[in-house]
């Protein structure tokens, strides 16, 4: 698949379906795919906002694809040629303890459901899977529906968007006179510095974060520039009286149904949230009840949905009566198709907890049998000299832990100990002398990396 990195490429997957990256005369096709695939019944009309996206990614101004980037199946033996699947290819740059890596991320897959349960799919994942690779990518990731992308060597290894509502009735009211203490206003690029810090601020505490400076100007000034586009969020910065930026807030950029969606949320270090979260909630209200709603019959606002993570402070702020759970956190499917080279790239992580734990300095190997396969990874006083693949002989073997294939993501990522795995997974095994060593290595903590759609 190596020819598949370079946009001339093309696959014929036979009956006239044509697989291949696409080009600017594709985006008109794409979008009537994308239309068609992403609506509320099979005689609904075309999701014109969902057009409006591909439109978006493919203008040439979006920070995180371009036009060359949508791999696409079309079929040639019908008029017009239309494209009857596709995936588009989001590079990112993320961090691990502070160490960047790409990700290649697959999004916008949509199926014509004409052509469903042929391999398409596949055939572009495969596609995708060789360009990203080819592009230095340690790994893929992707927010997508349930199950599907397990298909794909994809696991759920990062919690993705908890969801905690707030009903718009029970939002406390200022006393009658009184000024508010704290007011919303919309970002400018001027704000851009605060943001960002504010945002490293709260990634700070995550084991995974994502970069995010060219996405911050695109949300915030460079789609006004182009009345064709549209943008997710909207940016609102929180000042005080005296006007001074304290914070900022991520909202829907649009509300499609009742509930006013809040993706981010962060306050200046000093102020007191619990004195803030009133007047913000009303601020909110305000915003929610004043904003552009996609189509003439959308419902009246009714609630505030914050999803922020499940360690955002705002949660304990607001208590159970302002902060109901609706939804418990989704995760991100990860795929890191080359562990070895990834746990390299990130050795110098590795080594810093094992400084910091009761096994520092640690010289041996550990084993890591996967049961289709593994791979051992060689330690000399602490640090990480070496990752192998590696399977377990028939006679005399000695892995330090086993998990099912993929499991260990989870752990990589510090989505689950090894302990709540052990509960799902029965063929989860660690030996005890390794036991210490992996909770070192991989300890568990949650992470909040932002999905931008």
């Amino acid at each position: 698949m190596q020819e598949a990195i370079h946009h001339s490429y093309r696959r014929d997957l036979g009956a006239g379906l044509v697989l291949r990256w696409s080009t600017v005369e594709d985006i008109e096709r794409i979008a009537m795919l994308y239309g068609m695939v992403h609506r509320d019944k099979a005689d609904a009309p075309l999701n014109t906002g969902a057009m409006r996206s591909i439109r978006t990614y493919m203008s040439g101004h979006y920070p995180l694809m371009g036009p060359n980037d949508f791999g696409i199946v079309e079929d040639t033996s019908r008029d017009g040629n239309p494209v009857v699947a596709t995936t588009c290819f989001w590079k990112h740059t993320w961090t691990y303890e502070g160490i960047p890596f790409n990700v290649g991320r697959p999004e916008c897959v949509a199926t014509d459901p004409a052509y469903r349960h042929r391999g398409l799919v596949r055939a572009l994942f495969e596609m995708f899977h060789a360009r990203s690779e080819a592009e230095g990518d340690l790994a893929q990731a992707i927010t997508g529906i349930a199950y599907f992308y397990r298909q794909f060597g994809y696991e759920y290894a990062l919690e993705l968007e908890d969801r905690r509502a707030t009903p718009i009735v029970l939002i406390p009211e200022a006393r009658e006179g009184e000024p508010e203490s704290f007011t919303l206003r919309a970002a400018t690029v001027k704000d851009i510095p605060l943001i960002e810090a504010l945002y490293n601020r709260r990634q700070a505490s995550s084991m995974v974060s994502d970069s995010t400076r060219t996405l911050w100007h695109y949300e915030i000034e460079t789609w006004k520039k182009h009345p064709q586009l549209r943008h997710t969020f909207n940016f609102q910065v929180i000042v005080d009286t005296s006007g001074e930026a304290v914070g900022f807030v991520g909202c829907d950029a649009s509300r499609r149904g009742k509930v006013l969606g809040v993706w981010l949320l962060e306050f200046a270090p000093g102020i007191n949230m619990q004195s803030a979260m009133p007047p913000l909630l009303r601020a909110l209200r305000s915003y929610g009840l004043a904003m552009e709603t996609s189509r003439p019959d959308t419902p009246a606002l009714q609630e505030i949905s914050f999803s922020l993570g499940t360690t955002h402070p705002a949660h304990d702020v607001l208590g159970e009566v302002l902060d109901h759970p609706t939804e418990p956190p989704y995760a991100w499917y990860v795929r890191v198709k080359d562990l070895p080279a990834f746990l390299m790239h990130i050795a110098p992580a590795l080594e810093k907890r094992l400084a910091a734990s009761p096994v520092a300095g640690y010289t041996g190997d550990l084993k890591l049998d996967f049961y289709r396969d593994g791979l051992c990874m060689r330690f000399e006083q602490g640090r990480l000299v070496a990752v192998e693949p590696w399977r377990t002989p028939l006679y005399g073997a000695d892995p330090s832990a086993s998990f099912p294939p993929l499991i260990f993501l989870q752990v990589l990522f510090g989505h689950r100990s090894i302990e709540e795995l052990r509960h799902v997974f029965p063929d989860i095994w660690v030996n005890p002398e390794a036991r210490l060593l992996l909770r070192a290595l991989f300890p568990t903590r949650p992470s909040f990396v932002f999905g931008w759609n």
